[in-house]
């Protein structure tokens, strides 16, 4: 494993850091309160660790049989500043004391001088460093610049966990792992957290075919919605899950077909929303399905439902919701009653029946959501998952439901929204967290 970190203050990435940190009321008391720790610690930010960074701090792990054994490697801007800082915190905490070494123009670092003694002499009789290895220059370059990039060799992950008890057969039908990247990004209005694992599937996933959510039901959702889900689904998603040998000792057992008749309602586009309470105590919790082609996802469901009415505990019952057919289940056991109905070819199940209504009735969506639109403008078309939560208008419904204290309020609202997504492409699959900050 190779962590590069970014500790240069000067750099483009931490003044961005630092802009966004003034968006935020207590960013100079955050910035107190660590000075005075430092202090504790017998250290002054100032004099003993600001002169003592270089311009980037690496970490290496070199063999995760031994996870103990790591090293930090750096070239202190103030060779001498570096040595008294590490006096000073030597003798505050004589219990966790640092060591270190110079090695080829580089000053190595560990809690553990048998650490230091395995890095030095690996890195003397390797034929080629890190840096000559074709595989991680090319990850490393996806990375880009940040306040943080991490590498960790797949082959030795794979290695590793075949070390396990009976691991190998199942590693083998999950596929092989090139590697795996990490980057932390710090742009104009946010952080961005990004994973990438490259490698290829195994027979585990041969009968996955996931198309990318086309957003077809943004306009189903309704603009103040505060947290939107969408993916899409394949045939046969469900199948075989009841076999699972996790599932069937919670009673899984025997739910084949339940199972297979709710994978054809998912086959499609899908989408889920949380929207704010408004007269009503609880939110409006929404589930929207586009299912496969001759599917009746209402009718479905009531097969499901009616089959398992004992272990429920009640029964679907018909109803009409803005004119729409539609049923309701609710018992003793069921805190809240479960609606749903078939609207323009799409299965709404939902917990109250403005869910139904709008769906029916239609008005502003989140396609008129300006947050929303500049939340999701880096994501790329066809995601396999998009994730969005609106923090922003989270913070009212937060603080019906409790007291926020005033100091953790004022620092929520420059938090904006965030949106994470994944993406497939060929040998990769990517992971992207956005945190907006305005």
């Amino acid at each position: 494993m190779y962590l590069a970190i970014d500790t240069d203050l000067g750099s483009s990435q931490w003044q961005t850091v630092n802009e966004l940190a003034n968006k935020f009321p207590d960013k100079q008391k955050a910035i107190d309160s660590i000075k005075q720790q430092l202090t504790k610690n017998g250290l002054d930010w100032e004099e003993d660790l600001k002169p003592a960074l270089g311009p980037e701090l690496d970490v290496v792990m070199l063999d995760f049989a031994h996870p103990d054994e790591i090293v930090a490697l750096m070239q202190p801007k103030d060779l001498g500043a570096f040595e008294g800082a590490v006096r000073k915190g030597n003798a505050a905490d004589p219990s966790s004391k640092l060591v270190y070494e110079q090695f080829h123009g580089w000053t190595v670092i560990s809690e553990k001088q048998a650490a230091i003694d395995a890095f030095t002499q690996a890195s003397d009789s390797a034929k080629r460093t890190l840096a000559e290895n074709k595989t991680f220059s090319n990850a490393m370059a996806k990375a880009g610049d940040g306040i943080m990039r991490a590498y960790v060799n797949g082959a030795q992950v794979m290695a590793a966990a075949r070390k396990a008890p009976d691991a190998g057969a199942y590693l083998r039908k999950l596929g092989t792992l090139d590697w795996l990247l990490m980057s932390l990004r710090a742009k104009s209005d946010g952080v961005a957290w990004d994973t990438t694992v490259h490698g290829t599937p195994g027979k585990a996933f041969k009968n996955v075919d996931v198309n990318g959510s086309d957003g077809s039901l943004e306009k189903l959702v309704p603009k103040d919605a505060l947290l939107y889900l969408a993916f899409h689904g394949w045939k046969g998603m469900l199948a075989g899950l009841g076999d699972n040998p996790i599932l069937r000792q919670f009673g899984a057992k025997g739910l084949d077909d339940a199972f297979r008749q709710v994978g054809t309602i998912l086959e499609g586009e899908n989408a889920f929303y949380v929207r704010a309470a408004g007269t009503n105590d609880l939110p409006d919790i929404t589930f929207i399905a586009s299912p496969r082609s001759g599917v009746d996802g209402a009718a479905t469901l009531d097969r499901i439902l009616n089959r398992y009415a004992k272990e429920l505990g009640a029964r679907p019952h018909r109803t009409t919701i803005a004119g729409v057919p539609a049923r309701a289940i609710c018992g003793c056991a069921w805190p809240v009653a479960v609606r749903y109905a078939n609207v323009n070819g799409k299965l709404i199940v939902t917990n109250l029946p403005s869910g139904i209504v709008f769906a029916k009735s239609g008005g502003k969506s989140l396609t008129n959501s300006q947050e929303y639109k500049d939340a999701t403008s880096g994501v790329p078309a066809s995601p396999q998952v998009v994730l969005y939560v609106d923090i922003h208008s989270t913070i009212p419904a937060l603080r019906r439901l409790g007291q926020i204290p005033p100091d953790v309020e004022r620092n929520l609202k420059p938090l904006r929204s965030a949106v994470e997504y994944a993406v497939s492409r060929s040998h990769e699959f990517q992971v992207s967290f956005f945190l907006r900050i305005k």
